[in-house]
């Protein structure tokens, strides 16, 4: 009998031991999940977009313009900037500097780019393959050898009408006449241009070929924003509004644009 006693004795102790131990791993748990919400609140804040109002309350709080600065620089921003605005953070007590800095935020670095409303992405194009070798060599170099870059992708994610509305916003420093629309050849599992050739009758020649560059009229719409149109239909193809200017050989690049298709 006084075994049995000992016994559950032992027991009690035990399950009180293990009670106290999951209290205690519980506690440490919550503890763990509390101190991480103002953690995560803390990212969420740092991650959101900045704007007028952030940084009225940013000012407000003391902060100084390089770090007000700092932030602005560090992530998205989304200001209004009309005259009516920026008076208003004048007489929030917004500094000159960080009012500048705000202004710089909203200035393009690259060209912005629409077709027929859908938003097109700039593509780099840092391909390259030479065509028409084992000709030249065969001709004594009568026949060219041409340079082409290319594209992947048989089609262009973003299809355009026959007469496509081509709108573009240009960064600071940057010439509307820097950009020509180029039907492109179709090659199945890629889309290529001839960007120059060597040899042949008439020498080395470099740049589009002519035959490849389509007719086009630009229209002032305000600003640094232009509207592109095409004299006449285009046939069903593959197109690169192509920036000149735009390549980099020593590092690889021939050349920037936004490329459409036809259908």
């Amino acid at each position: 009998m006084r075994k049995s006693e000992e016994a559950g004795g032992a027991s009690r102790r035990a399950n009180r031991r293990a009670l106290s131990y999951g209290l205690f791993f519980l506690s440490a748990i919550v503890s763990i999940l509390l101190l991480a919400i103002p953690i995560a609140l803390s990212q969420s804040s740092l991650e959101g977009e900045v704007d007028n109002a952030r940084v009225i309350e940013m000012t407000h709080k003391g902060l100084g313009d390089e770090v007000i600065i700092a932030r602005i620089k560090a992530g998205a921003t989304k200001f209004d900037l009309s005259d009516e605005d920026l008076a208003n953070l004048k007489k929030q007590g917004v500094s000159d500097a960080v009012v500048a800095a705000m202004i710089q935020s909203t200035q393009l670095t690259v060209a912005k780019v629409e077709v027929d409303g859908n938003p097109v992405e700039l593509r780099v194009i840092g391909e390259q393959k030479v065509g028409g070798r084992l000709g030249h060599d065969v001709t004594f170099g009568i026949k060219s050898v041409k340079n082409k870059a290319y594209l992947q992708g048989q089609h262009a994610a973003v299809i355009a009408s026959r007469n496509p509305a081509i709108e573009i916003e240009l960064p600071p420093n940057e010439n509307i006449d820097n950009y020509i629309v180029v039907l492109m050849d179709d090659k199945g599992d890629r889309r290529e241009m001839e960007m120059g050739s060597v040899g042949g009758t008439v020498g080395e020649k470099v740049g589009i070929r002519a035959d490849r560059i389509i007719r086009t009229s630009a229209a002032p719409q305000g600003g640094r924003r232009y509207k592109i149109t095409t004299v006449g239909e285009l046939k069903k193809g593959e197109y690169i509004l192509y920036s000149v200017g735009s390549a980099d050989f020593p590092h690889g690049v021939y050349g920037q644009g936004f490329d459409f298709s036809v259908q």
